[in-house]
Order: C-alpha cells, then sequence, then structure tokens
C-alpha cells in the first residue's frame, strides 16, 4: 500500500462512523434517564443557570464535570434549544476519535501505513463504540481525551522537546472536564510503566521522563483549577464534598452505585470484540508474541491491560467504562491485514449473531414472553423488517473477498437492523415525549411529582422553564397543591384519597405508568399533619447511571 493510500480506509471510516451515528439516533428517541438528564442540565444552564456549577432540576449536580453542558450550550447558541442538535455534540467526538486512532497508528507504525486506515475502519465500525458513540454521553469525549494523551506520551519517548508535555497536560485537563478524573486511570498506568513498553536505546531517561510526566501532571491541574477554583468556592460546601470525594474517589473505594463482580469485563469483552475480532486473523493479533513484537504494540497491550484491571478491581462498573481502550483494542486488530478466505466463509455468519439474538426475543414478545410490556409494542412489520436487513447483511459477508470489506459492514447493518426490529418498544415505551406534551400544556400553575428519584427525565422534552418539585411525603402534596391551585401532579404510582386532585390522563414511561392529576382551582388549605412516628427520608435523585 502506497503512503498516502490509508486515506482510503480512513475516509471510509469516517464515513461510515458519521452516518451509522446519526441513523442510530435518529432511529430512538431521547433515552431516559441518562440522556435526557443530561439535556435537561444543559437546558437549566441555558435557561440561566450558573456556568460554573451544573444544576438538575434547581439542585447542583456535582455527577459530571460542565463540559459537555458548555458544549451543547455553545451549539444552541446558534441552532437554539434543539433537541437534534444536542443530540450531535457527543458523537462529534466519537468522529474525532476515529481520526486521532489513525493519527495515532501513524506514529506507532511509520513503517506500516495501511494500518493508519485500517484502525480507523475497526474503530469507527466497532459495535460497542457504535452504540455508545451515538449517545449523548461523556465517553466519546474521554476516548478522544485518552487518545490526545496517548499521542503526547508516544512523542515524549521520541523527543526532549517541552510541547508533548504540554500537550499531556492538556490531554488531562480536557480529560477532567469531560468526565472527571477517571482520565489519570486511562492514561497515566501507561506513561508510568514505560521502562515495560520502551526497551534498548528507545527507553528515555527515567528520572527525566517521570519528571516530564509530573510537570504535564501539574500543568493539566493548573488548567482545571481555572474551573475548579471558583466552582467549588461558589458551588457551597455541599458541591466541594461531592466534586472532590464522592464523585471521583469516592466510587473507586466503595462505589454506591452499579456494583459488579470483578469478572464483569471479561463477561464483556466479545462484545468489545464485535465483530472484527470474531475471527481467526482478528484473534490471532492477541498472541503473546504479536503483542510484543515492537514498542507500538507493547505500548497499546499495556494500555488495554492496565485499564481493564484497574476496572476491573473497583467496584462500581457499567459497560461504557472501557470505551476509551476500544481504540487500543483497534489498534491492536490493525495488524491482522485479513486477505481472502473462501475455506470455511460461513463462520462469518456467526458476526450476526447479536442481530439474530434480537430477532428471536421481538419475535417472542407476541408469544407473552414479556408481560411487562404494554399491548401493541410487538409488531411483526418490524421484525420482518429486520430479519430482512439481517439477510442482506448475510449476503454481504458471504461474498465479499475480503474479510475488512465484510466487517466494516456488519456492526452497522446489525445495529439498525436491532432498532428496527425494536422499534416499537423503543417509541411506545422509552419515548418522553407523549408525556412531555401533556406536562407542557399543564405546566402554566407550576409542576410537581411524587416520584423522589426525579432525574429531569421530562423537563428538557417538555421545556420547563421551572425545576419540578419533588414531593417527600402527603404532608409536602398538600401544601404544594394549597399553593399552586390548577397545578399538575406527576406521577409514577397512584395517588388515592386526596382531595381537590383529579387524574387527567395516564402514559406508560419505562417500567411505570404515569398518572397526570391536576390540583383544582380552588382547594382548602391542608389542615396541620399529626406528627408522623417516623418521619419519612428526604429525597433522592435516581442514580446517574452513566457514570
Amino acid at each position: 500500500m502506497s503512503s498516502t493510500a490509508w486515506r482510503v480506509p480512513l475516509i471510509g471510516a469516517l464515513f461510515l462512523f458519521a452516518l451509522s451515528a446519526v441513523v442510530l439516533m435518529v432511529m430512538r428517541p431521547l433515552m431516559a434517564i441518562d440522556e435526557t438528564r443530561y439535556v435537561t442540565v444543559a437546558w437549566e444552564m441555558w435557561q440561566g443557570g450558573s456556568k460554573l456549577v451544573p444544576h438538575l432540576n434547581g439542585a447542583i449536580y456535582s455527577d459530571k464535570p460542565p463540559l459537555l453542558f458548555w458544549l451543547i450550550n455553545i451549539v444552541w447558541s446558534v441552532t437554539g434549544p434543539s433537541e437534534w442538535a444536542a443530540r450531535l455534540v457527543a458523537p462529534a467526538f466519537g468522529l474525532l476519535s476515529v481520526g486521532l486512532v489513525a493519527m495515532l497508528a501513524r506514529r506507532l507504525w511509520p513503517e506500516e501505513p495501511e494500518r493508519a486506515g485500517l484502525a480507523a475502519l475497526i474503530l469507527g465500525t466497532s459495535g460497542v463504540f457504535l452504540l455508545f458513540g451515538s449517545t449523548t454521553m461523556f465517553d466519546t469525549m474521554l476516548t478522544a481525551a485518552t487518545l490526545l494523551g496517548m499521542l503526547a506520551v508516544w512523542a515524549m519517548r521520541d523527543t526532549d522537546r517541552f510541547a508533548p508535555v504540554i500537550g499531556l497536560g492538556i490531554a488531562l485537563a480536557f480529560g477532567v472536564f469531560a468526565k472527571g478524573p477517571v482520565i489519570l486511570v486511562h492514561v497515566l498506568p501507561t506513561a508510568l510503566l514505560m521502562p515495560l513498553w520502551a526497551t534498548g536505546a528507545e527507553r528515555p531517561a527515567l528520572k527525566q521522563w517521570y519528571a516530564r510526566i509530573g510537570i504535564g501532571f501539574l500543568i493539566g491541574f493548573g488548567i482545571v483549577l481555572l474551573w475548579l477554583g471558583p466552582a467549588i468556592i461558589f458551588g457551597g460546601a455541599e458541591y466541594r464534598e461531592q466534586i472532590l470525594w464522592k464523585q471521583s474517589a469516592g466510587r473507586m473505594v466503595e462505589s454506591f452505585a452499579h456494583g459488579r463482580p470483578v469478572w464483569f469485563f471479561v463477561a464483556l469483552l466479545p462484545f468489545f470484540l464485535w465483530p472484527w475480532g470474531w475471527s481467526r486473523a482478528g484473534l490471532a493479533t492477541f498472541k503473546p508474541s504479536r503483542l510484543w513484537e515492537d514498542a507500538g504494540t507493547r505500548m497499546v497491550a499495556v494500555w488495554f491491560a492496565t485499564a481493564f484491571v484497574a476496572f476491573s478491581l473497583i467496584s462500581g462498573k457499567q459497560a461504557h467504562y472501557l470505551v476509551p481502550e476500544l481504540p487500543a483494542l483497534a489498534l491492536i486488530l490493525s495488524g491482522l491485514l485479513p486477505t481472502a478466505e473462501r475455506r470455511m466463509r460461513w463462520l462469518r455468519l456467526l458476526w450476526l449473531l447479536p442481530g439474530v439474538a434480537t430477532a428471536i426475543a421481538a419475535a417472542s414478545v407476541h408469544f407473552g414472553a414479556f408481560p411487562e410490556l404494554p399491548e401493541g409494542t410487538g409488531s411483526w412489520l418490524f421484525v420482518i423488517a429486520g430479519v430482512a436487513l439481517l439477510v442482506g447483511g448475510a449476503l454481504i459477508v458471504l461474498k465479499a473477498r475480503q474479510g475488512w470489506f465484510a466487517e466494516a459492514f456488519v456492526a452497522p447493518l446489525v445495529l439498525i437492523a436491532i432498532q428496527i426490529m425494536v422499534w416499537p418498544i423503543l417509541w411506545k415505551v422509552y419515548d418522553p415525549a407523549p408525556i412531555a406534551s401533556l406536562i407542557a400544556a399543564h405546566s402554566e400553575n407550576g409542576v410537581a411529582t411524587t416520584d423522589r428519584g426525579y432525574a429531569g427525565q421530562f423537563s428538557f422534552v417538555a421545556r420547563l422553564e421551572k425545576p419540578v418539585t419533588v414531593l417527600g411525603n402527603s404532608a409536602d402534596l398538600g401544601r404544594w397543591m394549597a399553593d399552586h391551585p390548577g397545578g399538575l401532579v406527576l406521577a409514577a404510582k397512584p395517588v388515592e384519597g386526596v382531595d381537590g386532585l383529579s387524574q387527567i390522563a395516564e402514559r406508560h414511561f419505562r417500567q411505570d405508568d404515569w398518572r397526570l392529576y391536576q390540583v383544582a382551582e380552588t382547594i382548602a388549605p391542608p389542615a396541620e399533619a399529626a406528627p408522623e412516628a417516623a418521619p419519612e427520608a428526604a429525597p433522592t435523585p435516581a442514580p446517574d447511571s452513566a457514570n
């Protein structure tokens, strides 16, 4: 391959990722609780809330740093508060990551330019990266920050110039602004273990190396302080405790959400490798002799292994925690350089297994396999359409002369087929818009909810200009009703035996049948409630499932 031919698969990777991510995004609603939560935080900032300290439903939101919310507000300054404009921000960083992984491959293996284009193609068409890369979450930003950090670390090995040290600091600061101190787990172990992957004459002097790493860390810390310093001052004592302890060290030492067994990521490894690692050529790239054959491959192997072990040992685990390590897998797999294999080509059909499993599940809805789903969420038409797309994908993978051409289309086609098959479920069960439209039409006298875990899932979609009042108990409800005649009360569970409250609508959303109640225009003030034997706990928001 010529020195410039690698750009063709890179362009193809960028196009496929951008097209697939947009199609996947358009095919599903804004998903609760995570996507609706983050866009609501950005909406409250847009409405005039603090630019330093994010807020959710009127309360300080310390679970995430502000970069995503800042960027959404910047986009909105051009487009207005558009849902679709906001949802394009995170995928844009996925697109950036596809370009950065090609750049890193060029640095690692300058004598093998073809690996740059193939690494980009692998990352841009990997199933897990496409799935999370099309959502409004923080992981694509963290992935881009991690790649920038690895580019800086590799450059520091090759030169004594100070620019890569500054680049490392900027990458670390970018990662903190994107998702918090977790960027250190993704980048610093690889930098600190330099003697393991850089050997012989290519190894820098240890004292100088670690001094430069320390300076890079301090540069990053200094950049973060430009925001964190004012934020912890204006955010108050509660925000300081949350942002400095609970949302960083607290998650690592003893998770307060998402506790998983130590083998959780081992079980998910086949999904991280789908589809590119599901072949003999792909699996061969993970032989120990291949992983240790040159400095570039060793660095990438150390990068993936250290993050994999670290997150396996941390008590709280989510599948997307390792999204920033998917570029490492793509770089390793870029050494496969697959050739035509006519023998046992039918094994490529294994790449379609996730779609086949979904087809079976979607068809079983019609036979009562999922009684928790409301009526009307199953549709043979959508199942047949999804299966037809899978059949088309099967023909592509069977007839393709080169394995890499077939694999590039597997995840986009399968994920689109899956979303076609579950289309009625996504739009009838997970779409917040039907409830939000009712809220918007009845919100002029105030909105409250008895759902003590309310996480803003309707606030942006309804374009509410004031927070939803979260009611802690029946006494709170009575007082709120007296203060808000004609107000609206949302309830995930029935509210019974309350005078002056009439149900005006009921809609299914996620696991609950939400009821909307209207407060009477004239209502007597509540009587003094007798002391309760055991006061109810204060309302607590739903856990941030995307941390």
